[in-house]
């Protein structure tokens, strides 16, 4: 069996023109029949199947029957407060620099539990020196695997266990970290023990 020749490499080209013309060499014309306008073909709508009301009867029937565990309410447990909206008071006092925060405390990098730890010891500590607010900032959760973790975690600590020292608090306003942070605001601790 006979080998092919090698073949040769191309001569170096320093022209533009001629670097293009090798290039297209082999390109086909294509068919008329296969040419098209230039424009965008329209897609075909999607196709909506309707369902006719023997089926959605059928279907209906076929709920009744299952034996589900979940209830949906309209109301709230009695163990569980709602929440208030917040005051644009403290927030404008916020703005104003009425009042400040002097400490905030960074989340990034912490498991859930390890960010709850550091909550509960950073909003006491705070509490305790009778802070008037405090930032919280926790990341937006983009890097987290699946759901952002500590924005809900930090929420339901404030809302639940700390309840006793935070007055309320709110996603903070642009320039301190925006919807990656809190602002807690804490209550007067005086008043509380009076």
């Amino acid at each position: 069996m006979a080998t092919p020749p090698a073949a040769e490499p191309p001569p170096a080209v320093d022209d533009d023109l001629a670097l293009f013309l090798r290039e297209v060499a082999d390109v086909q014309r294509m068919d008329e029949n296969t040419k098209t306008s230039g424009k965008a073909v329209p897609s075909k709508p999607p196709v909506v199947q309707r369902i006719d009301d023997s089926e959605r009867k059928v279907f209906l029937k076929a709920l009744e029957k299952l034996e589900m565990d979940v209830v949906f309410q309209d109301e709230l447990p009695d163990d569980v407060e709602p929440l208030r909206p917040m005051n644009q008071n403290r927030l404008r006092q916020l703005r104003r620099g009425t009042i400040r925060v002097d400490f905030q405390l960074d989340l990034h990098g912490l498991t859930r539990d390890e960010a709850v730890v550091s909550l509960a010891r950073f909003v006491t500590g705070a509490y305790n020196r009778a802070q008037k607010a405090v930032l919280v900032i926790t990341g937006k959760g983009n890097n987290s695997s699946g759901e952002p973790v500590l924005q809900a975690a930090v929420a339901g600590w404030l809302r639940d266990k700390g309840k006793e020292m935070v007055a309320e608090f709110a996603p903070a306003p642009r320039q301190m970290g925006g919807s990656g942070a809190f602002v807690v605001f804490l209550k007067d601790k005086e008043r509380v023990q009076k």
